[in-house]
């Protein structure tokens, strides 16, 4: 590719391809940001974020996180005592321990997705399309309500004293 293809190329691309990912690290921070498409990590502990708009993937990492989004292409808990709450998400993940997630599952395209483990965890979901739900570990209580006309997701699950209801 010549140099100018290479340059036209560059000018051509979205301002988001360049973007950085929105990060808060640290400790009882607390902080509200747009996200502009971009993607979000949140680590450390007790930070209190909110964000507005389009994200792109949100990590929330750590302990004792209270965080509130509108809209991401996914949503990441790892870790013990974090609060998720939002709207709609087309993956989910959520591990460790004693996390506490409520979105909505809407796929981009296929089915949107859900993996629960770890143990003690509470996921309540609307479901907003097709929808594949894996739980696993011990004690996880995972919630669910489809939109008018949606069909349940398909469950899988495995290890101890999980429950799966329907609201």
């Amino acid at each position: 590719m010549s140099c100018s293809l290479l340059a036209a190329a560059i000018v051509l691309l979205p301002a988001s391809a360049f973007a950085e990912e929105i990060r808060v690290e640290g400790v009882r921070m607390s902080r509200d940001f747009a996200c502009d498409g971009q993607d979000v990590v949140i680590s450390g502990q007790g930070n209190m974020v909110e964000l507005k708009g389009r994200c792109g993937m949100v990590k929330v990492i750590g302990v004792d996180h209270k965080v509130s989004f509108d809209d991401a292409q996914g949503l990441i808990v790892s870790g013990m005592s974090n609060v998720a709450t939002g709207g709609v998400v087309a993956s989910l993940s959520v591990e460790v321990t004693q996390n506490v997630v409520k979105a909505t599952l809407k796929p981009v395209e296929g089915s949107a997705e859900v993996a629960v483990s770890g143990a003690d965890q509470k996921v309540d979901l609307v479901v907003a399309g097709p929808t594949k739900v894996t739980v696993e570990g011990s004690a996880n209580v995972l919630s669910w309500t489809s939109e008018a006309g949606v069909k349940a997701p398909t469950i899988s699950t495995s290890g101890i004293d999980n429950r799966v209801t329907r609201r």
